[in-house]
């Protein structure tokens, strides 16, 4: 052990939280940490050897192998293992690992609670600790290794715009002693690049998405395209001729924009970055108010909508606004793939803790192998053997807006006969 880690290592820290270890903050172990300029310019060689490697790796898989192998070789330890946060379910998985560690071993679930990880996630910094203890207590993650004798931890935050995205983890130094204030250093800076690397591979494999939309979005480009370049190619033509191609070009403008918003709101939501305007809300206004916005469509397909409530119904914490945006999705569904002639109804009930709402239709329904599946953002229901227009983002983005609320959101439908969506949010205090 180095003379300054012995002694800012703190022996006193609370064993109900850790079970055991040492804390040690980067500045009081780099304070007495001092390089030689042969040993400064190595490192940096070496970092930046790295660095260029990490962000060159662009698939996510062949990336965090990359990461692994790296701490193992840089740190000299035995394993080395990468734990990612899930984007949408804040839930922790173990996603690679080396080393004396199985290769082939599949993604598993870490808890937060209880977990070197998990501490180092709600912290956001490092975490050392050099000896495990001999009565049996174990951290979780630990529990997930093949059956090999682990006797210390090193620990790094892997972070994305100050965001702790996950945690790169390496086990036993494969030479006798604790790790060192070296370790420490460098992997902190491993950790640092390889956390943006990572986020950008995420976004990366995105790219089908990004293909969807922009097929999506192909279309009524094109229309405005060719409208607006056959009205500047005749200045003379027909007013009437003019106000019908401007208005076919607003419609598919519109639409761009309308999409576009649509998927940025999604993104905002998937990825934790949209914020909701927090209010009291009476939810029996503002369903009258959304039935409201709909009736012009309404009756456009020859569609009555109704609504019933109970009396002296509770308010409810949310965002008004994103929580209408939800419902008129809902209720443009609903009257979308209605029969002419057809209905649609709300109705509000509540317990002493939920309040739940439910539009229900007498459209063509959903058939069985869609119900798992019209949720997902790009997914469009089948309509007479065809899939039917829009880009599928409404009810991906109804449902996600209802889950930050706290709630859920579900589909009940028989084909031919119509469809039951219900959502159920917490009441207010």
């Amino acid at each position: 052990m180095s003379a300054c880690l012995a002694d800012v290592r703190i022996l006193t820290f609370n064993t109900r939280k850790l079970r055991f270890g040492g804390l040690l903050q980067l500045k009081e172990v780099l304070s007495g940490h001092i390089l030689s300029p042969e040993n400064q310019v190595a490192r940096l060689e070496k970092m930046l050897e790295v660095s260029r490697k990490l962000h060159a790796t662009l698939e996510l898989g062949a990336l965090l192998a990359l990461v692994v192998e790296t701490a193992l070789e840089i740190i000299e330890a035995e394993a080395a293992a990468v734990l990612l946060l899930n984007h949408k379910s804040g839930e922790l998985w173990l996603e690679a690992a080396t080393g004396t560690w199985d290769k082939r071993a599949t993604p598993t679930m870490v808890p937060l609670e209880g977990s070197i990880a998990g501490w180092i996630i709600r912290s956001g910094e490092f975490l050392v600790v050099d000896s495990l203890p001999e009565d049996g207590h174990r951290f979780s993650e630990i529990d997930k290794l093949p059956l090999f004798a682990v006797h210390s931890i090193l620990g790094a935050p892997l972070k994305f715009n100050e965001k702790t995205i996950g945690v790169l983890e390496v086990f036993n130094k494969r030479v006798e002693g604790s790790f060192t204030s070296d370790d420490i250093h460098l992997l902190n800076t491993l950790a640092g690049q390889a956390g943006v690397a990572i986020e950008n591979a995420r976004m990366f494999e995105q790219g089908d998405e990004v293909a969807k939309l922009v097929q999506e979005l192909a279309s009524p480009v094109t229309s405005i395209v060719d409208f607006s370049q056959l009205m500047l190619a005749d200045p003379e033509m027909n007013p009437d001729h003019w106000r019908t191609g401007l208005e076919s070009v607003n419609r598919k403008a519109v639409y761009l924009a309308q999409t576009v918003d649509s998927f940025l709101d999604l993104t905002r939501l998937e990825t934790g970055r949209m914020e909701l305007n927090w209010q009291a809300v009476n939810l029996q206004t503002l369903v009258q108010e959304t039935i409201a916005q709909a009736q012009p469509l309404a009756l456009e397909k020859n569609i009555s909508l109704s609504f019933q409530a109970p009396d002296n119904l509770p308010e409810i914490s949310a965002d008004a606004g994103r929580l209408g945006q939800a419902l008129s999705c809902l209720l443009e569904n609903a009257v979308q793939y209605n029969h002419p002639g057809g209905a649609v109804t709300v109705t509000i009930s509540a317990n002493e803790v939920r309040v739940q709402v439910a539009v229900v239709d007498t459209g063509l329904g959903i058939a069985p192998h869609e119900l798992g599946l019209i949720f997902n953002k790009f997914y469009r229901v089948e309509k007479n053997g065809a899939k039917t227009g829009g880009a599928g983002l409404g009810l991906a983005i109804a449902k996600r807006i209802i889950q930050a609320h706290g709630g859920d959101l579900w589909v009940e439908s028989e084909l031919g006969e119509g469809s039951r969506f219900t959502f159920s949010l917490p009441l207010a205090g």
